[in-house]
C-alpha cells in the first residue's frame, strides 16, 4: 500500500511531521540542485526562505515549505500571502522564483483563489511563482530514487535493529530463523502458552518455544511493513491453523496427556503447508516453523489448547499460583 504524506502525520505528530516534511523537501532539492541547493535555519530572520537554489549574490529560487495536511483555509492564505511578502520584500536577496510546497493537493475552490493570487502577485512582483503540491512532490520523489527511503525508513530501522541483534548473537537469518532452545528458554518460561504445554504433559518444550520466537518475529516483521494485504493474509492464516486444530481437538482430547493432539495437528500443519495453507507469494516470511508458531501463538492468546476444558484447568492452576505467592 503506498503512503503519502499522511504517513508523517499518523507517525510523528503534527509538529513532528512538519519538521520531516521540510527535511524531505530538502532532501529532494539537494538531490536535485547538488551544492547549489541550501536549508536555511528556522527562525525570525530566516527572510522567508526554508530552501533556496544559488546564492545572494544573484536572484535565487525560494522553496516554501508548509504542511498544509487538511486543506487551505483562511489562516493557511494568510501564511501564503506572508511568506511571499517576506521573501519579496527582502533586503538581503532577490528572488527569479518562489515556490510553494505542500504535502496534499488542492480542491477546485482552493485551486481558484491559488491561481487568482499567484496572478496578481506575479503581475505585482515580476515574480514567478509555483505550486509543488503532493502528488508533484511524490512523483519526484520516486524518480529520484528517494521515495523508499523516505517512507520506509522506519521499518527499515527496526528490521536493522532485529539483524543487528542477530549478527552480535553471531546468528544466521534464514527463510525462518533458529535459535537455539538455550537462547530463548528464558523468555517465555512464563508465558501462558508454556504453562499449557507443560500441564499437558508435552514433551519437548524448547522447540515449541522455538517456533512461537519465529511466529512472532514473523508478525512483528510482517506488522512492520504496513501492507494491509500481508496483514489479512497472516489474519487468515492464523483462522486456518486455528480450524485444523479444532477438528483434531474433537478427535484426540484427553484429561491429562496432550502429546498426541499436539502431535496430530502438527500433521495436519504439515500435509497443508503446500496446499490450503500455502501463503508463499504473498507471505514469504511465513514457513513451516511460523506456521507451527503460530499455533503457540493462538494458545498464548487462548484460543487453543491440549487438554479437554482446557481453560478451565488453566484456571485453576494460575489460581492455585496466586494462593501460594500469598
Amino acid at each position: 500500500m503506498e503512503k503519502d504524506f499522511r504517513y508523517f502525520r499518523d507517525k510523528y505528530g503534527d509538529a513532528g511531521a512538519r519538521d520531516k516534511f521540510e527535511k524531505t523537501c530538502v532532501r529532494l532539492l539537494q538531490t536535485i540542485y547538488g551544492s547549489d541547493a541550501h536549508s536555511i535555519k528556522a527562525s525570525p530572520g530566516d527572510e522567508g526562505i526554508d530552501v533556496l537554489i544559488g546564492d545572494f549574490s544573484e536572484p535565487i529560487e525560494v522553496y516554501q515549505c508548509k504542511f498544509f495536511i487538511e486543506g487551505i483555509g483562511d489562516a493557511q492564505k494568510q501564511q501564503i500571502r506572508e511568506s511571499f511578502n517576506t521573501a519579496s520584500e527582502s533586503k538581503e536577496y532577490k528572488m527569479k522564483k518562489w515556490i510553494l510546497c505542500i504535502p496534499d493537493t488542492m480542491t477546485p475552490k482552493e485551486f481558484s483563489w491559488w491561481s487568482n493570487w499567484k496572478a496578481k502577485r506575479t503581475s505585482d512582483t515580476g515574480v514567478p511563482i509555483e505550486l509543488y503540491d503532493g502528488s508533484l512532490l511524490l512523483l519526484k520523489l520516486k524518480k529520484y530514487d528517494l521515495y523508499n527511503d523516505i517512507f520506509d525508513e522506519d521499518d527499515k530501522i527496526a528490521l536493522g535493529e532485529i539483524a543487528d541483534y542477530f549478527t552480535k548473537q553471531k546468528k544466521k537469518i534464514v527463510d525462518e530463523i533458529a535459535m537455539s532452545a538455550s537462547d530463548i528458554d528464558s523468555l517465555y518460561n512464563d508465558l501462558l502458552f508454556v504453562k499449557k504445554l507443560e500441564m499437558a504433559n508435552i514433551e519437548d518444550i524448547e522447540q515449541c518455544k522455538n517456533e512461537f520466537f519465529n511466529a512472532e518475529y514473523a508478525k512483528q516483521v510482517i506488522k512492520s511493513k504496513g501492507d494491509e494485504e500481508q496483514i489479512t493474509a497472516f489474519n487468515n492464516l492464523q483462522t486456518k491453523i486455528q480450524s485444523l486444530w479444532s477438528t483434531q481437538y474433537r478427535l484426540f482430547k484427553d484429561d491429562n496427556d496432550g502429546n498426541l493432539l499436539l502431535a496430530k495437528t502438527y500433521e495436519r500443519i504439515e500435509d497443508a503447508d503446500s496446499t490450503s495453507l500455502d501463503c508463499s507469494p504473498i507471505l514469504p516470511e511465513a514457513g513451516l516453523i511460523v506456521k507451527k508458531g503460530i499455533l503457540h501463538q493462538l494458545a498464548e492468546e487462548c484460543s487453543v489448547g491440549w487438554l479437554q476444558n482446557y481453560k478451565t484447568k488453566l484456571e485453576s492452576l494460575l489460581n492455585d499460583g496466586e494462593k501460594q505467592n500469598v
